[in-house]
């Protein structure tokens, strides 16, 4: 199996885990570029080209929301646009570098995956179980379960996996995580409170529901919203209970607007909160998308990600919800 990487002045992508498309609605939202501006880019200087549904439509990948980008970045440094197409078209050229094997799978996640796609329910939850027992928590989430939606996603693209085998390995590892949420102590009496949810739209929360068990973990008090949380419906949630920092996942790019307009309404409601964002969404977005944003870029790494608000937050309840 290969893979091509593309690195246009600072963002990359890859070919074979182009997994997200957006309509030219979804891509002006995600590059902060009209869709009429980019329709004519692409007609006029074939900057950017994009796919085409079965009925005609356009659909975006992450390396044209890459190239828009940067079609920005020069026109806003004073080129024509017809000078930026060119040197887009010639940075893209020189950077289609070679081809180059993927990394190797891991052996756990590899069997998880035929788990799913054989729909052997009881072997998911027996390799799930025997990854924390080997490796504890922690590992298994970051290195098997995580890897293995990825995993998932990689078959279904080649047509290797059905849609119920994704929708099954999902579930499975949502009520894996579920059961080692619950096995949990209680946390101490004036641990730090943290609120987990995904923005408006956004319907993929296993990233926010594994940071939501890692939390508990280190002794957080955690209230896990889940998938596609109103704006109004967080701000009724801090004004319901106090608690000392907020956290966003999202999975695309295209959630960073209705994120912005989440977080600028939680810091608008007050409280003396902090407030992170993470997920890969954030992880491929660049840095000029996420530094507007008014909260604190979470690692990559959903055990990271944790390990860092643990570290802020615990034993600092009282300095931090003023």
């Amino acid at each position: 199996m290969t893979m091509i990487y593309i690195k246009i002045d600072g963002y990359s992508t890859n070919i074979y885990r182009s997994l997200m498309q957006y309509t030219v609605r979804a891509a002006a939202l995600a590059t902060g570029v009209s869709g009429d501006r980019i329709r004519t880019w692409e007609r006029r200087y074939g900057v950017p080209s994009p796919a085409r549904s079965s009925t005609g439509r356009r659909m975006y990948e992450e390396i044209d929301l890459a190239i828009i980008r940067r079609m920005v970045a020069l026109v806003d440094s004073g080129l024509s646009a017809v000078s930026a197409a060119k040197a887009v078209h010639e940075e893209a050229a020189q950077s289609i570098v070679h081809a180059e094997r993927a990394p190797a799978v891991d052996p756990l996640v590899m069997t998880l995956v035929d788990s799913a796609a054989t729909m052997d329910e009881w072997a998911l939850i027996q390799r799930l179980d025997a990854a924390e027992r080997s490796l504890g928590i922690q590992a298994a989430v970051e290195q098997v379960a995580l890897p293995a939606l990825v995993e998932a996603g990689r078959r279904w693209e080649r047509s290797d996996i059905t849609v119920a085998a994704e929708h099954i390995l999902t579930e499975v590892i949502r009520s894996w995580l579920a059961v080692h949420s619950r096995a949990l102590p209680s946390p101490a009496p004036g641990a730090a409170a943290v609120l987990v949810a995904c923005p408006e739209d956004e319907r993929h929360d296993l990233g926010a529901l594994s940071l939501a068990l890692l939390l508990r973990q280190a002794g957080l008090r955690v209230a896990y919203l889940g998938a596609d949380v109103p704006t109004t419906a967080l701000v009724d949630a801090v004004r319901t209970r106090s608690f000392d920092a907020l956290c966003l996942s999202i999975t695309g790019v295209s959630s960073l607007p209705v994120a912005r307009i989440a977080l600028s309404a939680l810091l608008s409601a007050g409280g003396g909160m902090r407030l992170y964002i993470g997920g890969q969404g954030v992880t491929r977005a660049s840095n000029a998308e996420v530094e507007v944003l008014p909260a604190v870029r979470l690692p990559a790494s959903v055990a990271a990600a944790a390990d860092f608000i643990a570290a802020q937050l615990q034993g600092t309840r009282g300095l931090i919800a003023t």
